[in-house]
């Protein structure tokens, strides 16, 4: 989570956007059955040859829907540590805060190159789509339920 949200110009996300992100961080070979923009569209299949059988998940619909617990744990964690605003979080939000991460944590993002241009790409291109309607993250991915969110 934290890792995302450094990489992130505005340090926030909203809730599902995370959920999103942090699914294609996990399996990024499944960016290959998204619907995303042109511009997109190379990198996406170059994270698509990422798959092995090892990595298959049966339905990407529910296993993000049953991620859920494990990311409401980590938020409330993260929350309760002072690195993203509780008051924010409560209300659909992920804000980093100023709070400095400890040293080997940084030390860890800094040595871990090998999933740098998928961090890029999540976090800058993919978190700049907007979340809902038609054509938004949510419809694009088809991980997350967009026809009823409000316009």
């Amino acid at each position: 989570m934290l890792r995302l949200l450094d990489a992130h110009e505005d340090h926030e996300f909203k809730w599902d956007t995370y959920r999103i992100l942090d699914f294609y961080y996990l399996f990024p070979h499944l960016l290959a059955d998204a619907r995303l923009p042109p511009a997109m569209r190379k990198r996406k299949s170059d994270f698509g040859k990422l798959a092995s059988k090892y990595s298959r998940v049966p339905s990407p619909r529910m296993f993000i829907q049953q991620m859920r617990g494990i990311h409401e744990t980590v938020g409330r964690s993260l929350a309760a540590k002072g690195f993203i605003e509780p008051s924010e979080y409560d209300s659909g939000l992920l804000r980093r805060t100023d709070a400095s991460i400890p040293a080997e944590l940084a030390e860890a993002f800094a040595q871990a190159t090998e999933d740098e241009d998928l961090v890029r790409m999540l976090a800058g291109e993919l978190a700049m789509i907007p979340l809902s309607g038609v054509n938004g993250l949510k419809d694009r991915t088809g991980l997350l339920e967009h026809r009823y969110d409000a316009a």
